[in-house]
Parts: C-alpha cells; structure tokens; sequence
C-alpha cells in the first residue's frame, strides 16, 4: 500500500470512483436501519427512549471519529491508513446488527459503523480534494455530496424492500454492506493516492495560496457553512426520525411502510439538486438552496395547516431541492477556504456541525410529548424558516 505523489488520468479517476464509493458504503451503513427501528422496537419490547439511545449511538460514534479523525488525517501520509480501517469497522458494525438478539449488539454495531463512518467523512473527503487540480475544486465537493445522496437512498430502500418482501430484513441488508465494504477495501488497498498535502506536495500548496483570506472571514464563512448544516441536516433528521408519526397524527397517513421510501425521496431530490448546481459558483448554490429550502417549508406549514398529504409530498420534493443545492453550496465554501494543512480538521468541523443538528429529532419528540405533535411541527419549521431566510440574506452580504 504505498502513496504515490502523481497518478495519470485513468488512474486518478479509479481513486476518485474507489474513495467515493467507499464513502458511499459508509452512509449506506448509516441510512439501512432507518425502517426497522420499529421492528426492533416491537421485537425487543423497547420503550421509545430506548429506540432512541440505538439511533444516538451511531451519531456518538461519528462526532468521536470526526473529533479524532479530523486532526489524523491531516498528519498521515496515505489517506487510505485511515480509509481501511474505517471500512473494517463499518463491516464489523453491520456484521454486529446483523446478529443482533438484544440492546447490547444494537448499540454496539450502531457505535461502531458511526465510528466508521465519521473517520471515512474526513479522511474521504480530504482524499478526494488531494485529487482534484485548483479550477477543480468544487467537484471534490460534489463527489462527496453524491456519496452521501446515494448511500442515504439506496439504504432505506435495500431495508424498505427487505421488509415488504419478508426476506430476513433485519439481515439481509447488513450482510449486502458487509460484502460491499469487503470489495471497496480491496479496491483501496490496491489503488495508491497522492500523498496528502501536509507532506509539502506543490499543487495542493499553491491551491491554497492563489486568493488566500483573511483568518476572519475564514472564521466567518465557516460558521455560515456549519450553521447551515446544522438546520438543513436537522430537518432532514426530523423529517425522516418523526414525519411517520408526524404525518399519521396530523395527516392522516397509516402506511409506516412509506417512511423509508419517503426518506429516499427526499435524499433522492437533494441528489438532483446536487447534479444541476455543480456549474454553479458555491456562493450562488449556498443563496438559490437556501430560498429553495425556505419555500419547501413554507409549502409544509400550508399542507399542516390545510391537513393535506399530497401538499407535504411537494413539500418534500421541494424542500429536498433546496437540501442538496445548499448542501453542495456549504461543502463547496468549506472546501475553497480551507488551507490543505488543515483541511481534514475544517472538513471534520463541518460535518461535525450536521451531526449535531441530528439531535433536533430529540427535541422535537420532547415537544411532542409535552406540547403536542402540532406544535412541535411548527417550531421546528418556523425555525428552520427563519434560520434559512436569515442564512440567505446573510450570503448576500458576505459571499462573492
């Protein structure tokens, strides 16, 4: 396993197919168990808190990977050290689910495919920036972004067919990621990388030399790209942890079985957002996806509002939009400020602020609890309403 400082075309392109397909089978590890929490739930006779602390734990495993992860992958020569080790635990996490009988394994397996999944979010990404020539930088941030759509769909499906169907859906699924993990190692194992920036490389050194900014507006746009994610990844928590419940009490809607389908759409519109925004400046994607999001949940408000179900489905395309544009807006800015000796921290930093917004999901069960599941809707939309207006006017001003 050696790093090489130059790769030719094709061989850039395999390193860039191999690291975001590898990020890829990490966010699918995240995303298969989103339809069967309620099995389990039923199975183990779990009280709802309870169900709760298994979802938890996976994003405790990922702010720990990206606290550590973050400062180890700007020290390491080969992103891959940190890459494979990663896989191993994403594969060792789903192998854990998948044999599952009790709390302890759930809890277990969810820790260890966060770990893996927070440690190959930076690692990962900053690979995938080594890649990349100077007038190419945002494509790192889509490669990435793309990574994260189609793990999050194609996981609930895998899950959602696997329950309709009856074939062992608290199996199957994890087993498919044990053996995609398996031969996205193998890939990496075999392909080298350019060494990472730290070690002096020039091109990524004069990337980051061309316009450099003030340490200030470094620190501005970065709070405006982490607090972005913050809000747009809490919605998307909220959307997809509560609306089954959300919509059965304030819509009328009985089919659980639609949830991880709905959670598919939703990652599935982002990822299309993702595709037309990508010959947009990051600043223009950032500013249109926030308006966007904004509309989105405006048009949820009026279908809550108007108890309509077919309004929240438009809602959700919407709003999926102005997720992925947004999305690859913020990711795009982290990307353009962050000097290479620090990029696998910044990168870090960035996620870390969307994992800490999957927490909105617990807030908004407390206020179901407590004031209602109508008022919990609308708080956390009429934040999220303000959150992004505010981001977008925000961009104007202070984005070029």
């Amino acid at each position: 396993m050696n790093a090489d400082p130059a790769l030719s075309s094709r061989a850039s392109w395999r390193a860039r197919l191999l690291i975001t397909g590898s990020l890829m089978t990490g966010v699918l590890g995240s995303s298969v168990p989103t339809p069967l929490y309620p099995l389990y739930q039923a199975k183990l006779h779990l009280p709802s808190f309870t169900t709760t602390a298994i979802f938890f734990a996976y994003v405790v495993g990922v702010l720990s990977a990206l606290l550590i992860g973050g400062r180890l992958a700007d020290r390491v020569k080969d992103r891959r050290s940190l890459m494979l080790p990663a896989l191993a635990m994403v594969a060792a996490g789903a192998t854990l689910l998948a044999l599952a009988h009790g709390l302890a394994m759930l809890l277990a397996g969810r820790l260890l495919a966060g770990l893996g999944t927070g440690t190959l979010t930076g690692a990962a990404n900053a690979a995938l920036m080594e890649l990349e020539p100077p007038q190419h930088k945002q494509r790192a941030a889509l490669l990435g972004t793309v990574a994260f759509t189609l793990g999050s769909i194609v996981g609930p499906i895998l899950s959602g067919v696997a329950l309709q169907s009856g074939f062992y859906p608290t199996v199957a699924p994890f087993l498919f990621i044990v053996t995609v993990t398996g031969l996205a190692g193998y890939g990496l194992w075999r392909q080298p990388l350019p060494r990472a920036a730290a070690t002096g490389n020039a091109a990524p050194q004069a990337h980051a030399a061309v316009h450099p900014l003030p340490a200030r507006r470094v620190a501005r746009l970065m709070a405006l790209s982490c607090g972005t994610l913050f809000f747009v990844w809490g919605v998307g928590s909220s959307l997809m942890a509560v609306g089954p419940s959300l919509g059965e009490k304030l819509l009328g809607i009985h089919d659980y079985a639609l949830s991880g389908y709905a959670s598919s759409l939703l990652a599935a519109c982002a990822g299309t957002a993702q595709f037309f925004s990508r010959r947009m400046s990051s600043s223009s994607a950032f500013r249109y996806g926030h308006m966007t999001f904004t509309a989105g949940l405006v048009c949820a408000v009026a279908s809550l509002l108007a108890t309509q179900s077919w309004l929240m489905g438009i809602a959700v395309f919407i709003t999926g939009l102005g997720f992925g544009a947004t999305f690859i807006g913020a990711a795009g800015i982290v990307n353009h400020i962050a000097p290479p000796q620090r990029r696998g921290l910044m990168v870090s930093l960035f996620y870390i602020a969307g994992y800490v917004g999957n927490g909105w999901p617990l807030l908004l069960g407390y206020l179901t609890d407590h004031a209602g599941p109508m008022a919990a809707a609308m708080t956390l939309l009429v934040t999220a309403i303000a959150a992004s207006s505010c981001f977008a006017a925000i961009a104007r001003r202070r984005l070029v």
